[in-house]
């Protein structure tokens, strides 16, 4: 995760447990979504942002509110401008929507 010099409001992964097909209604049928979280900085100077794992999971069931994402497989896409001027830390989830 970046830091802000003046500002820094960021939310990062630290740890989650995703819901296995024991724990919920698993069909084959399952429809498979991904999900995306980011924080952002800019110039050194400001931070802000939700790059956690419960925001990514939070838009992957957007459709879905009443839904459980599981087997969830998740990453960390970074993009970086100018030597850090400008970043974006994201982290992406990809699951199956179950039934609880």
């Amino acid at each position: 995760m970046s830091a802000g010099c003046l500002y820094t409001n960021i939310h990062g992964p630290r740890a989650y447990r995703s819901a296995t097909p024991a724990d919920v209604k698993a069909a084959s049928s399952d429809e498979r979504v991904s999900g995306t979280a980011c924080s952002r900085t800019l110039l050194f100077l400001v931070a802000w942002g939700d790059a956690g794992y419960a925001a990514a999971v939070a838009d992957a069931l957007a459709a879905n509110r009443d839904a459980v994402l599981y087997d969830v497989q998740s990453d960390v896409k970074v993009t970086s401008v100018l030597f850090g001027m400008y970043s974006r830390v994201c982290t992406v989830v990809t699951g199956r929507v179950g039934r609880p």
